[in-house]
């Protein structure tokens, strides 16, 4: 029998529909990440035939891994998704993460010493103490904590080297001499940080100067509190001080502390290398009335530059009750290795240091700007989130960080008051 050309049409794109393998992608990336992640969707896309990504952003952090987690318990979870790495030992301890075997990464034609050393030795460290192995998420970059500086209100306070950049600082009273005279030279405020506000900021401003001093939190994989005495409590005096002679903002929220580094009201901004965007946006549209840097976060005792970092990933959730077919695995790990392949310099540009390593490596790249100012020293000097299921994004640290410090940098209690709360507090969670 010989079908209308109609009806033949009809058959053909019913049978194409149904050759077409749709992958569920939740993330929980805003701004210009977000708008970076649909660029690479959109052209993956358009770059197949039979694949089709479905985006759905999350709210970030601590909603985001409850919602997975609910998800994986209901099996009805995406096909991929986002994740922290350093949420990655609660998510091992949850049983929500599928592992990827070498296969799977065969599929897309990925091998893990196609990333960046340190994060597949952190993934692989966190499955070991989670009692398990395997590879449970494929890293997309490292996002640290970096400087970003108004070198006109520098060179007005006479800490801009003729280079164009920021002073030498090699300790903290360096760093706090600096921040004087920016403050008595210009009335300006030093320090744009979401202080009080913000309990991630000020995780990471502290961490990183505790990390300076050799100070550990996380020892053989289990919680040690030995330098939170010492080290912490010296950390965060460090910022109390700040604080308390108006080095730093105060009662700020997150956008805010943005805002006002971009309006020329705060000479510096202690921030992650995700705000490369705004600031990249804001000189494009003239919106920025000065001319700025971006620098790795100083090493304030001695050679020491460690300096917080984490690092987004793709990952499959575990799905006991509707795992993946070989149809859709071989969709998702396509996608997978789009993302770091075609998409890796798209992603980049969102300020972050691509963790795939023909990409870090390509002169794309290293010439990309303002990247080039602190990607090679930041990369070096990035030390991960202790491996802890009580720490990363999502965990209970956060909140805690936020709730015993902040009356610290009010000037409402003293930092050994703060760190014995926090030293309750970490103890608590894990009973």
């Amino acid at each position: 029998m010989r079908l209308s050309p109609l009806l033949a049409l009809g058959l053909a794109l019913t049978s194409a529909a149904h050759a077409q393998t749709n992958v569920v992608f939740w993330d929980f990336f805003g701004g210009g990440d977000g708008a970076r992640m649909k660029q690479i969707v959109d052209n993956f896309n358009a770059s197949q035939t039979a694949i089709k990504v479905a985006r759905t952003t999350q709210t970030w952090g601590n909603p985001f891994y409850t919602k997975v987690h609910t998800a994986v318990i209901s099996g009805q979870t995406p096909d991929v998704m986002t994740y922290h790495l350093s949420a990655t030992p609660a998510g091992l301890q949850r049983k929500d993460l599928r592992a990827f075997s070498t296969s799977d990464l065969a599929l897309a034609g990925l091998k893990s010493s196609d990333f960046q050393s340190n994060l597949v030795a952190t993934l692989t460290t966190d499955a070991k103490n989670a009692g398990t192995t395997g590879l449970y998420g494929i890293p997309l970059d490292t996002h640290t904590f970096v400087v970003y500086y108004n070198k006109d209100v520098l060179k007005k306070a006479g800490v801009l080297g003729t280079n164009g950049k920021l002073m030498p600082m090699k300790s903290v009273a360096d760093l706090t001499k600096t921040l004087q005279a920016i403050k008595t030279k210009t009335g300006v405020t030093p320090i744009a940080l979401s202080s009080n506000q913000d309990s991630a900021s000020v995780w990471r401003l502290w961490y990183s100067l505790f990390l300076q001093q050799g100070g550990t939190l996380v020892k053989d994989g289990k919680l040690s509190l030995t330098d939170l005495d010492t080290k912490g409590r010296a950390a965060l005096q460090i910022m109390a001080d700040w604080s308390k002679e108006g080095l730093i903002t105060k009662n700020v929220t997150y956008p805010a502390g943005v805002a006002l580094f971009t309006a020329g009201r705060a000479a510096m901004m202690f921030n992650g290398n995700w705000e490369v965007p705004t600031m990249v946006d804001a000189k494009t549209k003239s919106q920025l009335k000065f001319d700025y840097g971006i620098m790795s976060f100083p090493a304030l005792y001695g050679s020491n530059a460690s300096t917080w970092a984490d690092s987004h990933m793709l990952a499959i959730p575990s799905n006991a009750k509707t795992p993946l077919s070989p149809e859709k695995l071989k969709a998702v790990m396509t996608f997978i290795a789009y993302v770091n392949k075609q998409g890796g310099n798209t992603w980049a540009g969102g300020g972050h240091i691509p963790a795939y390593l023909p990409t870090q490596a390509s002169g794309a790249y290293k010439g990309m700007q303002p990247n080039t100012q602190y990607s090679a020293t930041s990369a070096k000097d990035a030390r991960l989130e202790p491996t802890n299921p009580i720490f990363g994004v999502g965990g209970p640290v956060y909140d805690a960080i936020g709730v015993n410090f902040t009356p610290v940098l009010l000037g409402q209690a003293t930092a050994e008051q703060g760190i014995a709360k926090l030293k309750t507090a970490l103890q608590s969670f894990v009973k």
